[in-house]
C-alpha cells in the first residue's frame, strides 16, 4: 500500500510539474502579452469608444500598455487616436517614443537575450510572445501620421525629416523583408517535405485574398507618403523633389487624375520638355473635377487628404492535428474581408450648394495589409513548423512522465495555448483619397459629404495665395477634420 501511494504522489507531482511549465512558463515569457485574448478583441472596445468620441477613455486604457512588450502597436494606436482627437502635442509624444523604439529595434545588430526568450517562448505557446515589431507598411504610415503633427505646428521643416524618413521606411522594410526570408528559407532546407506541404495548405487557404492583394504590387510602395511629400517638398520649395516624389507615387498609383496634373504641372514649370510632352501625351489634357476659381482674381489651392474607414481585422483560423502522442494545433491569420471600392467624398460649396467635385484614391491600405500578410507565408510556415515539432516532444515527454493523463494534459493545452498573431495597427484608413483645387482666396464655408456612410459635416477654410490643407478622417457615419494654411 506504501508503495502505490509512493507511485502516486510521484506520479502527481509530475503531472503538477508539467502544468507549471505548461502555464507559468507561457505567461511568465509573454509578461503583458495574454496568450489566450486577441488583440482585435480588446481594440474593438476602444474603437466603439472613438465613434462616441470617447477619446480619453481610449487613450487611457492604451496608456497602460506603452512600456509593455507591445509598446510600439500600442503607442502608434495613440497616436493616431490623437491625431482624431486633434490632440496634435499627445500624438507627436506617441509617435517620437514609438520611432524610437522602432528605430532601436531595426539598429540592433545583435538579438538580445530577451528576444531569445520571446522567440523560445513562442515555441511552446504563439507567435504573440513576440514582442511587436510593426509591419512596413504600418512603420511607414507612422512617420507619415508625424510629419502630418509637424504641418499641424506648421512646422514645416520638421515635416520634411518625417516624410524623408518614410520614404527611406520603405527601402529598409522592403530589404528586411528579404533578409527574413532568406532566414525562413534557411531554416526551411532541412524540413523540405513538411514546408512544401505546409506552404500548400496555408497559400490554398489565401487564396480568398488573392483580389485584394493584386490590387499592389508589395506592402512596402504606397502612393499616398509619396504624394504628401511631394506636397511638403512644394511648402518647402524644393519642387525637384517634389517632382520626383510625384512620378514614384504616378507609378504606383497612375490613373489619378488629380496626381497626374501635378507631373504634368511640374514637368512644364521645372522646363522637362521631353517628359512634359510624354506625360501630356499619355494622359492628354483630361479635364479635372474640382477646378474652381479661375480667372482674374486671386487663388490659393485646396489639398484634401481624405482618410476613409478602417483598415480590416485579421481572424483566426485553427487546425487541430492528431498525433501519436496527442492533438497538436496550427493557427495562423487570416483575412475574409472582401474587395469594395473606395466611395468618394463630395465636397460643395455651403452657399448655393455649388459642387467643387470629389477625391479620388490613391492608396488601399487594406490592399497593403493584406498583402503583407501574405508575403509573411514563408516565415510563418517555419515557425508552425517548429513549434509543431516543439508541442509534440512536450507531449512526448508528458507521457512517459504522466502517462496518459499527461498527454491528455499535454493536448489541452496545446490546442488551448495556440493562437494565430492577429495583432495589427487597427485605427489605420481602409483607403486613402486626395483633392486637388484652386479656390479665390478669402473664408469659405464647405460641405462634406459621404454618401456610402451618411457621414456629412460643415468646415470653415481659409483661402491664401499658397495652399490650405484639409484632413478629413472618417469613421463609421462621423467625419474628423483638420484645416492648415500656410
Amino acid at each position: 500500500m506504501a508503495g502505490i501511494n509512493r507511485f502516486m504522489s510521484c506520479r502527481l507531482r509530475r503531472l503538477f510539474f508539467g502544468a507549471s511549465v505548461f502555464f507559468v512558463l507561457p505567461i511568465v515569457s509573454c509578461s503583458t502579452t495574454n496568450v489566450f485574448t486577441s488583440y482585435t478583441a480588446k481594440m474593438n472596445l476602444l474603437i466603439d469608444g472613438i465613434t462616441t468620441h470617447q477619446f480619453d477613455h481610449s487613450l487611457q486604457v492604451l496608456n497602460k500598455y506603452r512600456k509593455s512588450n507591445d509598446k510600439i502597436l500600442y503607442l502608434m494606436e495613440r497616436g493616431r487616436i490623437g491625431q482624431i482627437k486633434n490632440d496634435t502635442d499627445s500624438s507627436m509624444k506617441d509617435f517620437e517614443t514609438a520611432i524610437a523604439a522602432v528605430r532601436q529595434m531595426e539598429e540592433k545588430a545583435i538579438i538580445s537575450a530577451s528576444d531569445v526568450g520571446a522567440q523560445t517562448a513562442s515555441l511552446f505557446a504563439n507567435d504573440n510572445t513576440i514582442p511587436y515589431s510593426g509591419d512596413g507598411y504600418e512603420k511607414i504610415f507612422m512617420y507619415q501620421l508625424q510629419a502630418f503633427n509637424y504641418l499641424a505646428k506648421k512646422n514645416i521643416e520638421g515635416a520634411g525629416v518625417e516624410v524623408r524618413r518614410a520614404n527611406s521606411e520603405q527601402e529598409l522594410s522592403l530589404k528586411m523583408h528579404e533578409k527574413e526570408l532568406a532566414r525562413a528559407e534557411e531554416k526551411a532546407r532541412d524540413k523540405k517535405s513538411d514546408t512544401q506541404r505546409a506552404y500548400n495548405n496555408l497559400n490554398s487557404a489565401y487564396r480568398g485574398m488573392d483580389d485584394i492583394a493584386g490590387k499592389v504590387k508589395n506592402s512596402f510602395q504606397n502612393a499616398y507618403t509619396f504624394y504628401m511629400s511631394g506636397i511638403v517638398y512644394e511648402l518647402l520649395n524644393q519642387p525637384n523633389d517634389a517632382y520626383i516624389d510625384y512620378k514614384k507615387a504616378l507609378q504606383i498609383f497612375p490613373d489619378n487624375t488629380y496626381l497626374q496634373r501635378d507631373v504634368i504641372r511640374l514637368a512644364k514649370d521645372l522646363e522637362m520638355n521631353q517628359e512634359y510632352e510624354d506625360y501630356a501625351s499619355r494622359f492628354g489634357n483630361r479635364p479635372v473635377n474640382g477646378t474652381v476659381g479661375a480667372g482674374n482674381g486671386k487663388t490659393g489651392e485646396l489639398v484634401v487628404f481624405f482618410e476613409n474607414g478602417l483598415v480590416p481585422q485579421k481572424k483566426e483560423i485553427q487546425i487541430p492535428i492528431p498525433t501519436p502522442n496527442g492533438i497538436v494545433a496550427i493557427a495562423f491569420p487570416i483575412y475574409y474581408t472582401k474587395w469594395s471600392a473606395a466611395e468618394p467624398l463630395s465636397l460643395s460649396v455651403s452657399a448655393g450648394n455649388r459642387s467643387l467635385g470629389t477625391t479620388e484614391p490613391i492608396c488601399y491600405v487594406q490592399a497593403l495589409a493584406v498583402k503583407s500578410l501574405k508575403e509573411k507565408v514563408p516565415v510563418m510556415v517555419i515557425r508552425h513548423i517548429l513549434r509543431t515539432a516543439a508541442k509534440a516532444a512536450i507531449q512526448l515527454q508528458a507521457k512517459n512522465s504522466a502517462g496518459s493523463l499527461g498527454q491528455i494534459f499535454s493536448s489541452i493545452y496545446n490546442v488551448l495555448s495556440e493562437r494565430a498573431d492577429v495583432r495589427s495597427w487597427l485605427t489605420l484608413p481602409q483607403d486613402v483619397q486626395i483633392m486637388r483645387i484652386h479656390l479665390p482666396e478669402g473664408a469659405h464655408r464647405l460641405h462634406m459629404t459621404h454618401k456610402a456612410s451618411g457621414a456629412s459635416a460643415d468646415i470653415d477654410v481659409s483661402i491664401n495665395q499658397n495652399k490650405t490643407i484639409l484632413r478629413v478622417i472618417r469613421i463609421k457615419s462621423e467625419l474628423y477634420t483638420t484645416s492648415i494654411t500656410f
